[in-house]
């Protein structure tokens, strides 16, 4: 049987029932979508009432799904006891893949699903139910991984999907309740409007409210705060993070040997006082990269020649030997830092197509939008997304970007204050 999506985008699904799974197969945004059911579930029975199964548990459990067409596909799932014991039994799985990978938010209460596409996006929203992660982006427990069920008991979920025209700059935006800013320096609040609703922090930090109106101010790092509402509880994560400048005063005190440390040392210099002592050490960590450079020893040789070491001539004879390598970041970090040719900054842009690589940049950091898909921001991503933007300018989709960069990197930020990593603070140091 074929499903029908009749919204702005509209998309025809194909339905297949195997032994545990019922899903639809489509070929725009979403490719697929299928509730899964493991372990003690028997062989499920196609719905005599349209696009669906039933199935049943072996210790006395029953459950459907049902799947309906529409302005929005509507994807319904029940389960619930048939005895009159305490039973447990694993909960079903939602898996959704599209034409590139989810960015996935499954917070309890809340949960959406993003299906960024060359034309426009697909979203899938959670309705009703309490949704998990399930391990890895596009994998969810819509109603919890493992089931209690009383006597009697039925649980419920819903979701519903639609589908936007667009581009891949495109996602939708977040749930209008969610704080614009979720990552702030330390000593900031996250404000939030919870007016029929309870803010608490999960950990430390302090909360204060003001009829309905809360100021969260979260411990340094990330951690969550849950927001209470008519669904239940939505975990929001939040954090607070040091200035860049504080983070690379830190890696400097460690006193490093390797070209990534100097590098930050040298930027750091400019924002002194030093002592003589970090010049020192800066010369004898770039003396071991003279007779094999990398771009980031050639860019720290070039940052120490401004504040007083004959450095020079080191950085241009090394940044013509790590351009005849031909890596492309290295290409992009020298070009940035002025020590590429000419002929490599053609257009603005030294590393091939401009927007294809600005876009790579902005998806590995799920546009700035929030997940639980356990994706890990980079600096070399937030120093790539910053830089399309740039180029982009003050246009809408420039302006896109360039939000979808900076929250990326306010979350960067959070880790980094807690467990620094030399070569993320160097990325984020490049032109800031």
């Amino acid at each position: 049987m074929t499903v029908e999506l009749s919204g702005a985008a509209p998309e025809v699904f194909d339905s297949r029932i195997t032994t545990d799974v019922v899903e639809l197969v489509g070929s725009g945004r979403l490719r697929r979508l299928g509730i899964e059911f493991g372990q003690g579930w028997l062989t499920p029975r196609e719905s005599a009432d349209g696009v669906g199964i039933d199935v049943e548990h072996e210790i006395g459990a029953r459950a459907s799904v049902r799947i309906r067409p529409g302005r929005r596909v509507r994807i319904e799932l029940t389960v619930e006891s048939i005895v009159e014991d305490v039973i447990t039994v694993h909960g079903p799985v939602m898996w959704v893949s599209g034409q590139h990978e989810p960015i996935s938010w499954h917070a309890g209460a809340t949960a959406e699903i993003v299906l960024p596409s060359e034309h426009g996006p697909g979203l899938l929203t959670q309705r009703r139910g309490i949704s998990t992660p399930g391990g890895e982006p596009g994998m969810s427990y819509p109603l919890d991984e493992e089931l209690s069920l009383r006597p009697r008991q039925a649980m419920s979920a819903a979701w519903t999907y639609e589908a936007f025209p667009g581009g891949l700059l495109d996602v939708p935006a977040e749930p209008g309740w969610l704080p614009l800013v979720r990552h702030v320096p330390i000593g900031r609040a996250v404000e939030i409007s919870a007016p029929d609703g309870l803010v608490q922090l999960v950990g430390d930090g302090t909360v204060e409210d003001v009829d309905g109106e809360f100021e969260v101010y979260p411990p340094e790092g990330l951690t969550a705060m849950e927001v209470w509402g008519p669904g239940g509880r939505t975990l929001v994560e939040v954090g607070a993070y040091e200035d860049l400048a504080v983070l690379r005063r830190r890696l400097v005190d460690e006193q490093g040997s390797d070209d990534v440390w100097a590098y930050v040392a040298a930027r750091s210099i400019a924002e002194g006082p030093f002592s003589d002592s970090v010049l020192d050490r800066i010369d004898w960590a770039l003396g071991g990269y003279e007779e094999e450079p990398t771009a980031w020893s050639v860019c720290a040789a070039l940052l120490a020649s401004h504040v007083g070491l004959p450095l020079t001539e080191q950085a241009q004879r090394g940044a013509a030997e790590v351009l005849s390598r031909g890596g492309v970041d290295d290409a992009l970090l020298l070009a940035l830092h002025g020590l590429a040719p000419a002929e490599l900054l053609t257009g603005g842009w030294p590393i091939g197509d401009f927007g294809q690589r600005g876009l790579e940049a902005l998806a590995r950091l799920s546009y700035g939008r929030i997940h639980t898909d356990g994706r890990r921001e980079r600096g070399r991503d937030v120093a790539v997304a910053r830089l399309y933007a740039a180029g982009l300018g003050e246009t809408e989709r420039g302006l896109h970007a360039a939000a979808c960069a900076q929250g990326a990197e306010g979350r960067l930020m959070c880790m980094l204050t807690t467990r620094p990593d030399p070569l993320d603070l160097a990325w984020l140091s490049v032109g800031a």
